[in-house]
């Protein structure tokens, strides 16, 4: 697993959806392959340049003008043990399916919304770890709402998200289903900057 720091040339809060596209970029040997990758701004909705940590399965390779390698690729080997207690940092969007009024058939007659209330979303992020580690202490640190557009295929979107950062203590109890998670990402809306786990040793 390779990290990488990044900066993205703009003062201008970031399309979360259109940074996706630019840091595909980085990979243009697996533009074809499933996305591999992760990422988390670090100046989430802040008028500055975007500091970005992304966390990828390939070595990534600096082609792109407008975003920068600043610091590695880091090949990073997680040596995780069950029992240990690491510090951890994740932004995600927490989230629920509810029933949809309307009943439209491509998404089941279900809708995806997000989670309000902080005992919510802190059971939400329990469940997401379950079976791999115990979360010992959490912090909702920054909650933020995320605007994008997404043209694909001439279906054009403008959609949000709302996206939750949280700080805390975790000990890991299946290493490998762990950094199975870790490597997948946690909870929807990876491809907006979502479900980056990290971890830093007690």
């Amino acid at each position: 697993m390779y990290y990488s720091k990044c900066l993205l040339k703009s003062n201008k809060p970031v399309d979360p959806y259109q940074l996706h596209r630019k840091i595909w970029q980085l990979f243009p040997d697996k533009a074809d392959d499933e996305r591999s990758f992760l990422f988390r701004v670090e100046s989430i909705g802040q008028k500055c340049e975007q500091h970005i940590l992304l966390q990828s399965i390939s070595q990534p390779q600096a082609v792109s003008e407008e975003l920068i390698l600043l610091k590695g690729p880091k090949e990073v080997n997680l040596d995780i043990k069950s029992g240990n207690s690491y510090r951890f940092m994740l932004c995600a969007n927490p989230t629920k399916k509810i029933n949809d009024k309307d009943g439209k058939t491509e998404n089941q007659g279900k809708i995806r919304v997000p989670l309000i209330h902080d005992e919510e979303i802190v059971a939400w992020l329990k469940r997401q770890l379950a079976g791999s580690a115990e979360v010992d202490s959490v912090e909702l640190v920054q909650k933020s709402v995320l605007h994008f557009y997404k043209n694909k295929s001439g279906d054009k979107h403008i959609g949000k998200i709302q996206t939750v950062t949280f700080l805390g203590i975790l000990t890991a109890e299946e290493p490998e289903l762990l950094l199975s998670k870790m490597t997948k990402g946690i909870g929807p809306a990876k491809s907006f900057g979502c479900g980056l786990l990290t971890l830093a040793k007690i």
